[in-house]
């Protein structure tokens, strides 16, 4: 993996986009019993935050947002 901000971006959103689309009426009860499903969420999960501990905190610090801001989904 890249040592640039932008390739670790563009990591956390292509797991958040796959997480986002597997989202659409699904049950909590049918994610439960599905176990590939889950395996799949956690390891995009691990992958994001792996990703967001390799941006720089001089990075972060300059793209600093409000969560408050953010709409929930």
């Amino acid at each position: 993996m890249s040592s640039e901000p932008r390739e670790y971006l563009r990591h956390i959103l292509v797991k958040v986009n796959y997480l986002i689309s597997q989202r659409p009426g699904l049950k909590f009860e049918d994610f439960i019993v599905d176990e590939t499903l889950r395996r799949a969420v956690v390891r995009s999960l691990e992958i994001i935050g792996e990703a967001a501990k390799k941006v720089p905190s001089e990075f972060r610090a300059q793209h600093r947002i409000d969560p408050g801001g953010i709409a929930p989904v």
